[in-house]
């Protein structure tokens, strides 16, 4: 068994002890549906989903599930995921929401290693990232605001990160964008 097999157990509940703190929900999972696919095929095929008002590209090799307000989709080795949430709650105003984004993700990064949190845009949009090292999995995580509504959008990948995690990785950050 590999490390970062042996590993995934504490990236899970890390994953999820992060949704808890930023408040995720539990609605039914359902198989998200995709927007139309995207790409050349071969490899580099991807699919877009959308997640309320977020749209981004994952690849069509990922598995995906989830609804219309929180997506997970997982590599098909176990080597990278991705969750995607609208938050339930909407903000006063877009202040607001990213100091709420910041408080969430550092209480949610408080037993990684090498993290660096610091403001940042996505998809266009003002946000707070995080970055950092837990047990064998590298991560990337942020809270994106959209006016008062938060999104929050996190990476994972066991290191060493493998090319194919990597541009998934890649590709969803270039792709992502909000919907009219």
């Amino acid at each position: 068994m590999t490390a970062a097999r042996r590993a995934a157990p504490a990236l899970l509940a890390a994953v999820l002890l992060a949704a808890v703190l930023l408040g995720a929900g539990c609605a039914q999972v359902v198989r998200v549906k995709a927007t139309g696919p995207v790409g050349q095929g071969g490899e580099g095929a991807g699919a877009r989903y959308l997640v309320d008002k977020l749209s981004f590209e994952i690849p069509e090799s990922w598995t995906p599930s989830g609804d219309a307000r929180r997506l997970t989709a997982v590599q098909p080795d176990g080597l990278g995921r991705l969750d995607v949430q609208r938050a339930e709650r909407t903000f006063s105003g877009e202040a607001e929401c990213l100091s709420q984004a910041r408080a969430a993700l550092e209480k949610g990064t408080s037993q990684a290693t090498d993290v660096r949190l610091h403001p940042t845009t996505f998809a266009g949009r003002k946000g707070i990232a995080t970055e950092g090292d837990q047990g064998g999995w590298h991560g990337w995580a942020w809270g994106i605001c959209d006016g008062p509504v938060q999104y929050r959008v996190s990476f994972w990948g066991a290191t060493p990160l493998r090319e194919d995690v990597l541009a998934a990785w890649t590709g969803l950050s270039a792709s992502a964008r909000f919907e009219p």
